[in-house]
């Protein structure tokens, strides 16, 4: 039997009786220090100041931040230790509660109602888990990726029952050193043995980073077979769809993750964009929506996102209930949102068109500070923000300043599947063929990397910068090359990487890249200078 005396429990929960109820459990089983919380902001801060063993988190916490949006967050600003168990808690057996617990990786899942014997089988069976795992965990908490591998090779020496629990981190470790090689063959190996959902998602994700679009195909379409269940795998199947320039099965591809399993935010979100540029808006304001209705208190959700449904809705001139409802969403940033300012300039724009809407006779009005400010800020917009700002722009007569934006859209975000087709609508001169090549160097270098030649690589990703130098997805590829070479102590590496991220400047929160982005800044701060 475990001894949970000296652990430190945080149970979190909305209704206080709940609360209660399972503190009584804990003491029955031993347990000395226990925490209780209501919600997320204070689960939040409670982790900022101690350090827990185990954390039963409810997923339905009411208005505010649910479990999953909970645990994302604790990651973000590493308040979780890797030793902690998570427990996820959830009245709910909803397909879509469920799928969202498990999409962001709890050590286990507990549906209400339980009793004591079910909560002490679960606890002690994490528990065990995570003795075994002690030293890989401590490997990952010290950042240390040779002493993972390390630690899974003596555990799986020791008892070879356990090296499945060590897969993961192996493979991460592997990744994590730029060995992706040695990973791909550990991947294949256990995919032929022992497929699991996990497994084949990994090898899949690899398989496409090194170019081999055909092999990947034949590899999804029987992981989706056996694993049908596994959103994660129709989000790999929409990026192999991006890869092969098919727009329209991009999108199909998210919205059937999206259907299966609605609460994971950044799905939502490219969904929402991949939709707009399939010329496909009903899709993008729908997504949107139930972004706002199951994310508006996470740190993903940006407020953007609600100036972009705006934009939309006020496209429909003759619709009294969309315009109405786009006054709303803009009233809505104008009034909570006042911190986002770059937004300030775009919402007003949108407030010129609503008044020349209103009064078509009327003197039209001076744009030029509005202008102005979004120019100064158009680092901080997403790619169909570019876009619809620089059609708001030619709307009211700033043509100028229309094809200003959509050439800056072109430039930064070439990248986004469906961006340079919108281009091509806007500005039929603009010649797109520079940001096409670079592009296509972009994709083979990235297999290159990936298939650690990683000369050849750096080579076409500096042509390909001479072309396009302020395209984002290229120069977050090519800052992944530096990062392994500084990895690989490189150290000249470092004045690469440095200046992918100074190109970039600045990434909204709505740009897939943007994790990698913040990531990699933080990262620079650690290099010693």
């Amino acid at each position: 039997m475990i001894d949970f005396s000296k652990k430190k429990f945080l149970v979190v929960d909305d209704f206080s009786e709940f609360r209660s109820s399972i503190r009584g459990i804990l003491r029955l089983l031993g347990v000395q220090d226990i925490d209780m919380a209501a919600n997320g902001n204070e689960v939040l801060e409670q982790c900022r100041h101690k350090r827990y063993d185990v954390i039963l988190h409810d997923y339905n916490l009411g208005d505010g931040l649910n479990g999953q949006q909970v645990l994302e967050q604790l990651h973000a600003e590493q308040l979780l230790s890797p030793h902690c168990i998570f427990i996820m808690v959830t009245a709910e057996s909803t397909q879509a509660m469920v799928l969202a617990a498990l999409e962001c990786q709890p050590d286990d899942y507990l549906t209400k109602p339980f009793n004591k014997v079910t909560l002490q089988t679960r606890l002690e069976r994490s528990v065990r888990r995570k003795q075994v795992l002690a030293p890989v965990l401590t490997a990952v908490e010290s950042a240390d990726s040779t002493a993972v591998l390390q630690a899974c090779h003596d555990i799986s020496q020791q008892d070879p029952r356990y090296a499945v629990l060590c897969h993961t981190y192996l493979a991460t470790a592997l990744a994590d050193l730029g060995r992706y090689q040695e990973l791909a063959e550990f991947l294949e190996e256990h995919a032929r043995s022992r497929p699991t959902g996990w497994n084949l998602q990994a090898l899949a994700k690899l398989w496409l980073q090194q170019g081999k679009l055909e092999q990947t195909t034949g590899l999804l379409t029987a992981a989706v077979r056996q694993f049908p269940m596994m959103p994660e795998l129709l989000d790999m199947q929409a990026e192999l769809a991006r890869l092969n320039n098919d727009l329209p099965a991009t999108v199909d591809a998210l919205q059937q993750a999206v259907s299966m399993s609605p609460n994971t935010l950044r799905r939502q979100i490219k969904l929402a964009c991949h939709a707009w540029l399939n010329n496909d808006p009903a899709t993008a304001q729908q997504a949107i929506r139930q972004l706002w209705d199951i994310g508006r208190y996470s740190s993903i959700f940006d407020a953007e996102l609600l100036w972009q449904l705006a934009s939309m809705l006020s496209t429909a001139t003759t619709a009294q209930k969309a315009l109405h409802e786009a006054d709303q969403w803009l009233s809505t940033i104008e009034k909570n949102h006042k911190n986002a300012v770059h937004l300030l300039p775009a919402t007003a724009l949108l407030r010129a068109v609503e008044q020349q809407r209103k009064n078509p006779d009327a003197a039209p009005s001076d744009l030029t500070p509005i202008v102005h400010s979004l120019t100064e800020h158009q680092h901080h917009y997403a790619a169909i923000t570019l876009l619809q700002l620089g059609d708001w722009l030619a709307h009211l007569g700033e043509q100028t300043a229309a094809q200003a934006l959509w050439q800056f859209a072109a430039q930064r975000h070439a990248g986004t599947l469906g961006i340079l087709e919108q281009i091509n609508t806007r500005l039929a001169t603009y010649d797109t063929q520079p940001l096409r090549e670079a592009l296509a160097l972009c994709q083979k270098a990235i297999a290159l990397h990936y298939q650690e030649h990683n000369q050849a690589a750096q080579d076409l990703f500096e042509q390909a910068l001479t072309l396009a130098p302020h395209l984002i997805t290229l120069n977050i590829a090519a800052a992944h090359l530096y990062q392994d070479q500084v990895k690989q102590g490189q150290a000249q590496a470092n004045q690469g990487l440095q200046a992918c991220l100074k190109r970039i400047v600045h990434l909204s929160k709505l740009e897939p890249e943007s994790v990698d982005f913040l990531q990699m800044q933080s990262s620079l701060e650690l290099i010693p200078w």
